[in-house]
């Protein structure tokens, strides 16, 4: 009798055990679960910002309006700026550059906001300009984008 006692106690056992192990994959596999599904929220989040900015970047529309100097000898120049976007954009700064000598002069813009359909003068101001006849204009936004011409001093 007794070794049909330990048979029985020996099944039991192994249910049990059974049990422990069904348990213990249960809990890990749903960890796993959670685990992945916050990984998957935080890239998905990245990706859509990601996304919104390409849209807004390519949406930015920058044109010149005028560029011109102030007088003669140039001293000044003044860009005039106009948003033609769907978007509003920011002016992150303005550099006027003459290749041959490689003069170069970079100026950041500070309260450079655009809205859509609107304008925006900038002044920059350096006594050299006139030594230069073509100059280039070029622009920064802070989404990246560059618009650039050129102008006579």
């Amino acid at each position: 009798m007794n070794l049909k006692h330990a048979r029985q106690r020996r099944g039991l056992a192994t249910i049990i055990t059974s049990a422990i192990m069904m348990s213990a994959v249960c809990i890990m596999g749903s960890a796993g679960v959670v685990w992945s599904q916050s990984s998957l929220s935080g890239q998905q989040a990245d990706m859509t910002n990601t996304v919104s900015n390409y849209i807004s970047k390519l949406n930015e529309s920058l044109i010149f309006e005028y560029v011109y100097c102030t007088s003669d000898p140039c001293n000044q120049i003044n860009a005039v700026l106009t948003n033609v976007g769907h978007v509003g954009l920011e002016v992150s700064e303005i550099t006027i550059t003459e290749k041959t000598s490689g003069y170069s002069k970079i100026q950041p813009v500070i309260n450079g906001q655009i809205l859509p359909e609107h304008s925006m003068k900038i002044t920059i101001n350096d006594s050299s300009f006139s030594s230069y006849s073509v100059l280039d204009v070029m622009v920064k936004t802070n989404r990246g984008n560059i618009i650039m011409t050129q102008t006579n001093t």
